[in-house]
């Protein structure tokens, strides 16, 4: 799952090699980054034998109509913001914008990552549809 996510991250990696032109605090923002999906993932393989396929499908979508979720994509679809004003210096500082950026991305995407997880168990081209949804939902302004 945190591989599958790592390429919606890729604008704020770019912004922030770009402004502090250091590959190892571009690898330690990602590393924060991939601390925060990476225990979700493993969490996420036991959703499918725990919940029954239609649970997850209603929590998904209800999800996707809360305030909390609009409020997480909005910030996930500004990563110059969080350039600008989340900057925190050194390879500390890094790390602490690569988490907090993954929890931003937790709440934009725990829906789908969820449905991602509980689908994409039984079929790879539904796994790659609804990371494809989550990348465009994350990258690409639809109003």
């Amino acid at each position: 799952m945190a591989l599958m996510m790592l390429p919606s991250e890729l604008p704020l990696l770019r912004l922030d090699h770009a402004t502090a032109r250091s590959r190892l605090r571009t690898v330690v923002l990602a590393g924060g980054y991939l601390s925060v999906w990476l225990p979700v993932g493993f969490a996420a393989t036991a959703l499918p034998f725990m919940l029954p396929l239609w649970w997850v499908l209603a929590a998904a979508a209800l999800y996707e109509l809360t305030p909390l979720k609009r409020r997480c994509l909005a910030v996930c679809r500004s990563p110059l913001a969080r350039v600008l004003h989340g900057w925190r210096d050194g390879l500390g500082g890094a790390f602490r914008m690569g988490v907090e950026n993954g929890l931003w991305c937790l709440g934009c995407c725990i829906g789908l990552a969820a449905l991602l997880v509980a689908v994409g168990m039984t079929k790879i081209w539904w796994m790659i549809v609804i990371a494809a949804v989550i990348l465009a939902e994350k990258t690409v302004r639809f109003s």
